[in-house]
């Protein structure tokens, strides 16, 4: 299933050499754009809504975080990538508009389980049957029934993404 219709800001100067990531994102139906450097990410972030950012954490002209600002209060989510010796490192640094930046650090594997859960929750929710996604909610219908919104909410729900149970390949 795809998840078309979102849109993903790719930050940093090896954003466009990230075939993995791209090919990764493209599968899901993501539209995907590309900023070099921390002005130009700013300059698209200013002129449209992301619901996804992704980012190197040293930029050209400077670190990822001071793109965190503009995205507080929002519903975008922001991940920046820390490389280390051996690969890199994923964190959250905004979920869904609240400050994250205190979470530990995800491997890959780790970051693409968490990239498919977002998308995945952001392309449900932009369906509209949102609101019957709380868990353990009880609603009463109108013929007086309680029914379980999550047990609804499973009957009405697309299948999960690849990659959503951890089987993707980065």
């Amino acid at each position: 299933m795809g998840i078309s219709g979102l849109t993903v800001l790719l930050v940093g100067k090896g954003a466009r050499g990230a075939p993995v990531l791209e090919k990764h994102l493209l599968k899901r139906g993501c539209d995907i754009f590309f900023a070099a450097s921390k002005k130009e990410a700013s300059e698209l972030l200013q002129r449209r809504r992301f619901d996804v950012v992704l980012s190197e954490f040293i930029l050209t002209d400077g670190t990822a975080y001071q793109l965190m600002t503009p995205l507080l209060g929002t519903d975008t989510t922001m991940f920046v990538s820390n490389a280390v010796e051996d690969g890199c490192w994923w964190m959250t640094a905004v979920l869904k508009g609240q400050d994250y930046s205190h979470e530990a650090g995800m491997r890959p594997t780790e970051f693409r389980i968490r990239l498919d859960e977002i998308l995945y929750d952001k392309s449900f929710r932009s369906t509209g049957h949102h609101t019957e996604r709380l868990a353990g909610r009880r609603e009463m219908m109108p013929s007086g029934a309680a029914v379980s919104v999550e047990k609804q909410a499973r009957a009405s729900r697309p299948a999960r993404p690849p990659g959503a149970n951890g089987h993707a390949e980065l």
